[in-house]
């Protein structure tokens, strides 16, 4: 009988605690349901985009050249079509990046001042509406150039796009807990999105192209109603601290930390790795051209990187840091830069690997190799951490390294489109050109991150012993936490 009783109590209690979990889900929840949201319509969305561009350009192409047959993916495929291409994604990329590299502060002095749920919002808002306006400019093909899609960019003033949106769902993740266990956990939910992502653009272009588009919108907009029950994380801090840790990074700033020629060399490194985002964007048309894969089916090769770096990011970098320091004796600083020189060389191998891959299981395999070196980026933030001696320069410097991130994307993508460009006009054995730019960019990387060096002086032991600047994590922030969310913007979070 007190058996019975007890396994009674314990079922009610159980229940109990279900309703009141279903009733009032921790914030944390609300942040891993957005996050999610977020990342499947950024990874749904890539091959989709470049496919209904490349549609409206094939269509274009085909009506000017009097021709009566509707073109299919197939014929999609000539040189001055995919020339045409690369040249409006490649000033389609530059424009998206330049409202978060002029106008970053107002949109991280707004989370600040006004809530992250609204900052949020409106970086939702503002995908939403470059999303429709893309969409409908393709869809009116035979009415407006092509170029027009370029204006999409205006929308992302709204509230700063894709980037600000992550941006805001690690600072509440930041705001929420000063433990790392819960930014890891969101990081997972991220990698993991991205891992189906892909297989979902795949199913849904079988069907339409605009199937792939209503998906997307659907995600975004589900995320109003999450973020409109769920509390606000920014907690109201009695000492007036108005300005964001984002106001107070200017040139002034930038220049200070550039005479440290140790953080000029981690900034660098940093630039040059952040090339390795882009190459997604030259690989989805180069396996099209090449191998003659549908767009949907060459998108189906990005869940490989995101396999990788699944495994990379939570098993194999946790697991290797651990036992070095433990049983090598490796300080913490020098086992970052060991990783940001082997990740340097694995890009710029798997870039070479992927320009000599005759076929797409070799390209599958030079996938992973090049994946593997996704972790250069976070690497090199631990050890920039180690330079800077206070939590507000910490704040700064990794703002700092946000917005270098943001201007590499901004130059590396027309870059490598017209790189891709000239490959496809010289001839079909040059197609491999951009991965051989990739590859030469990457050895440099690798060669600017052997000049990083491990500080152990005094100051800096004493330092790490702070919890409050322990690298990497999302405590490491000020009392708004914005600043440091930032670097975890561009490359989803590696």
């Amino acid at each position: 009988m007190p058996l019975t009783n007890l396994y009674t109590a314990s079922l009610t209690a159980c229940v109990t605690r279900s309703k009141a979990l279903i009733s009032a889900p921790p914030t944390v929840v609300f942040v891993f349901i957005l996050a999610v949201l977020l990342e499947l319509e950024e990874s749904l969305q890539r091959a989709p985009t470049i496919r209904l561009l490349e549609n409206a350009i094939c269509r274009q192409y085909y009506e000017h050249e009097h021709s009566s047959a509707l073109p299919d993916e197939g014929m999609c495929k000539t040189e001055p079509i995919q020339i045409k291409l690369a040249h409006v994604r490649g000033l389609m990329s530059l424009f998206d990046s330049l409202p978060v590299i002029i106008f970053g502060s107002a949109f991280g002095a707004n989370a600040d001042k006004n809530g992250r749920r609204l900052a949020f919002s409106l970086a939702v808002l503002g995908s939403i509406c470059a999303m429709i306006w893309i969409y409908f400019t393709c869809y009116f093909w035979s009415k407006v150039p092509i170029e027009v899609v370029w204006v999409s960019a205006i929308f992302r003033l709204i509230g700063g796009g894709p980037a600000i949106a992550i941006a805001m769902c690690l600072t509440m993740a930041s705001d929420l807990s000063s433990e790392s266990k819960t930014f890891y956990r969101v990081f997972s939910a991220v990698l993991i999105t991205d891992l189906i992502g892909p297989g979902v653009a795949y199913g849904t272009l079988q069907h339409s192209l605009w199937l792939p588009y209503v998906v997307c919108s659907l995600s975004l907009l589900v995320t109003f109603p999450v973020i409109l029950y769920m509390p606000e994380t920014l907690k109201v801090s009695e000492d007036h601290e108005s300005a964001s840790n984002l106001e107070s990074t200017g040139a002034t700033a930038y220049l200070k930390f550039l005479r440290d020629w140790r953080i000029f060399v981690g900034l660098v490194t940093i630039f040059l790795a952040q090339f390795r985002n882009n190459t997604i964007e030259i690989l989805l048309p180069y396996t099209s051209v090449r191998f003659g894969l549908e767009l949907g089916q060459a998108a189906t090769l990005l869940s490989v990187v995101s396999a990788v770096n699944i495994v990379v990011f939570l098993i194999l970098l946790p697991a290797l840091s651990t036992q070095l320091e433990k049983r090598a004796g490796w300080s913490i600083t020098f086992i970052n830069i060991s990783v940001a020189r082997v990740s340097s060389a694995f890009l710029a191998i798997g870039a070479a690997m992927l320009a000599a891959a005759p076929s797409v299981a070799f390209v599958v395999a030079s996938l992973i190799i090049y994946a593997a070196g996704f972790g250069v980026r976070l690497s090199i933030l631990a050890v920039l951490t180690t330079y800077v001696n206070s939590s507000k320069e910490t704040a700064r410097l990794y703002t700092l390294v946000a917005t270098t991130d943001a201007i590499a994307h901004m130059i590396a993508s027309p870059l490598l489109q017209q790189v891709w460009a000239i490959a496809l006009k010289i001839g079909r054995q040059w197609l491999v050109l951009p991965f051989l730019v990739l590859m030469g960019i990457f050895i440099c990387s690798f060669i600017t991150s052997c000049f990083l060096a491990d500080s152990s002086s005094e100051a800096e032991i004493e330092r790490s012993l702070d919890p409050a600047e322990e690298s990497l994590l999302p405590h490491n922030t000020s009392k708004n936490g914005v600043g440091t969310s930032l670097p975890y913007t561009y490359g989803e979070c590696v």
